[in-house]
């Protein structure tokens, strides 16, 4: 089964589960004959072994956030409904979990996990005709229990106000992804650097985080997009979420 969104409502529906926040994903792995363990993994957050039917999760236990956590078995379990048809062994980190590593099976993975976590009805009711902000974000995070970052690619999904998000690490672009309506064309950003009038550049040079009531920057529009012939470098925002362990950003970019 290879339609991710799809198996992730079948699951849904098959369990009778009504509030996916309190969804234990490791009883949903145990259930799909699997285990779970924690342990200190190197350069990764997770690592699934299955075979013959069988599979072996295990989550890096330096992982802060529980809802980090939740996501990267989401994730893992994606792999084990999506992908059970063959001996494998996924290793997932940062890459594959911002969903910018090619290959179609962690795409899938990812969409699995997406939807099992904040399926497209109650999310688009959740954020039906709102302007995106951070309180938005943090209050979508809390309702679906899932960290700020997949909230804000699900939102660029499905939200109703059109953003653009920039995933770079060590002040180098890795991935962006924008709402099929942010109408501005973004140029060929991926692994250069950050640009140097961008929110994400006074992270990676001044390691400057701003606090959460200045958490919403004014930058222009030619900072992340190519501007056309007659078009006017107007006012845009940048809202950043910051991962230190990663040296990473998430550029969040919007117009008011």
């Amino acid at each position: 089964m290879t339609n991710a969104p799809f198996a992730a409502k079948k699951l849904i529906n098959e369990l009778g589960i009504e509030d996916t926040s309190s969804i234990a994903i490791e009883d949903l792995i145990i259930y799909h004959n699997g285990i779970v363990k924690e342990a200190d993994l190197k350069n990764c957050d997770g690592r699934l072994v299955m075979k013959s039917g069988r599979s072996i999760v295990t989550i890096d236990s330096k992982i802060e956030f529980q809802q980090r956590k939740r996501y990267v078995l989401a994730h893992e379990l994606g792999h084990i409904i999506l992908h059970a048809d063959k001996a494998a062994s996924f290793t997932d980190d940062d890459s594959t979990l911002e969903g910018y590593k090619k290959g179609p099976q962690e795409k899938q993975a990812n969409d699995f996990a997406a939807e099992l976590l904040m399926p497209t009805d109650l999310f688009k009711t959740a954020c039906h005709q709102r302007k995106f902000s951070p309180d938005l974000v943090r209050e979508l995070a809390e309702k679906f229990n899932t960290s700020l970052t997949s909230t804000v690619y699900r939102f660029a999904d499905l939200g109703s106000h059109p953003i653009a998000a920039f995933y770079s690490k060590h002040g180098v672009n890795q991935y962006w992804k924008k709402s099929d309506d942010m109408n501005y064309r973004v140029p060929d950003h991926n692994k250069l650097a950050v640009p140097t009038d961008s929110v994400a550049n006074e992270f990676y040079v001044y390691n400057r985080i701003y606090p959460k009531h200045e958490a919403v920057q004014e930058i222009t529009k030619s900072t992340w997009f190519e501007l056309g012939k007659y078009d006017e470098d107007s006012a845009m925002y940048e809202f950043c979420i910051i991962t230190p362990r990663y040296d990473s950003v998430l550029s969040v970019v919007f117009e008011a």
